[in-house]
């Protein structure tokens, strides 16, 4: 009887870690979504859908292992409820702005990031990689138009942070940008990981 009061215990223990864990979950699929949608627009094309599903599992517990088990479950749904209420496409005048801003700038750079002049970053920024391959008279305008266009981006991943009341998932959205952006390069494109570059 100890034994079974001892587990039950530890496993409410491991509930309650659960619930804090949960309740700071970063909504990764959320993200993806957000970030392949606007980085479909600042290229200039069509943003693909993505979906995703659970999939249930069975369980063949005690009784007491079931009734943590379906406080766990009700826990999960209403943080998964709350979890919908975040809205990383939630508009904003200066989200919107820096969007804007960004798709415009693009076809400028495209032609650096063919030839590869500049390159994408695991910081979600654009870097030189060979300033020899802008033409002396363009280079000044390129590096005008990179630093622009990362200031931008840190702008931009900051806003959705701030619009979605949590400030502290900037960096997890600057991530989550940073590998769609590689994964939606262009073939022949750069990127640099972990300080080395890359051809796609």
């Amino acid at each position: 009887m100890r034994k079974i009061a001892v587990s039950v215990t530890a496993l409410l223990a491991v509930f309650v870690v659960a619930c804090v864990t949960i309740n700071v979950y970063f909504p990764e699929a959320a993200a993806v979504e957000a970030a392949d949608r606007i980085i479909d627009k600042v290229r200039g094309e069509d943003a693909g859908d993505t979906s995703s599903s659970l999939r249930p599992g069975n369980n063949h517990e005690t009784p007491v292992l079931l009734a943590v088990a379906g406080s766990i479950s009700r826990f999960l749904i209403s943080d998964a409820n709350a979890q919908a209420n975040v809205d990383f496409d939630k508009p904003s005048p200066e989200k919107q702005a820096l969007e804007n801003s960004l798709a415009r700038r693009f076809p400028s750079l495209r032609p650096y990031f063919d030839s590869g002049a500049i390159g994408l970053t695991d910081s979600g920024l654009l870097e030189f990689r060979d300033r020899n391959l802008v033409p002396l008279k363009d280079r000044n305008n390129v590096v005008q138009l990179v630093s622009a266009q990362n200031n931008d981006w840190n702008a931009l991943y900051a806003e959705i942070a701030r619009i979605n009341n949590h400030p502290e998932w900037q960096d997890s959205i600057r991530r989550t940008f940073a590998e769609r952006w590689i994964a939606k390069a262009d073939s022949g494109w750069y990127y640099r990981q972990n300080g080395a570059w890359k051809q796609k």
